[in-house]
């Protein structure tokens, strides 16, 4: 990692040119190889005049195989690196999540209850606790003699 950080964007550019000129050359080479195997004569006079091609096409094919496990294999590495620095960091996720949420619920502003809605929520209860006393006849008979009362007052 410190050589990386020594050099220059150029020579990163270049590096990386002459990576992937190797690695075109190789598939290249390796393509080249198996497509040759359509030429080869199997009649039993002409096999080891052509043993060369079908060695190099047995060849070309184990480098493809083997080509493929390194790409598998990187991929499986990086997958546990990457799991590695989640499970190491969440921790410290958490933490900071949690002291973030902490602070802002010492500095952020209080929301204040809001007195108007109280009332009308009140009057809505007391509108239906009344209509449910009306239901049951108990604030009917109250009525009743109260009215009964008035009526023999005058």
């Amino acid at each position: 990692m410190q050589q990386l950080s020594n050099f220059n964007i150029e020579e990163i550019i270049n590096k990386i040119k002459l990576y992937a000129t190797i690695i075109i050359t190789f598939i290249k080479t390796t393509f080249n190889n198996i497509i040759a195997i359509k030429n080869v004569d199997f009649s039993l006079g002409n096999i080891l005049n052509s043993s060369g091609i079908i060695l190099q096409f047995i060849l070309s094919l184990f480098y493809i195989l083997i080509f493929i496990t390194f790409l598998v294999l990187l991929g499986s590495i990086f997958n546990i690196i990457k799991t590695t620095i989640k499970i190491f960091f969440f921790p410290f996720k958490i933490l900071f999540i949690g002291f973030f949420k902490f602070i802002q619920f010492l500095i952020g502003p209080k929301p204040k209850p809001n007195p108007s809605v109280n009332n009308n929520f009140n009057e809505d209860i007391k509108k239906q606790l009344f209509l449910l006393k009306l239901q049951n006849g108990k604030l009917k008979k109250q009525l009743e003699k109260k009215v009964g009362k008035k009526n023999v007052k005058k």
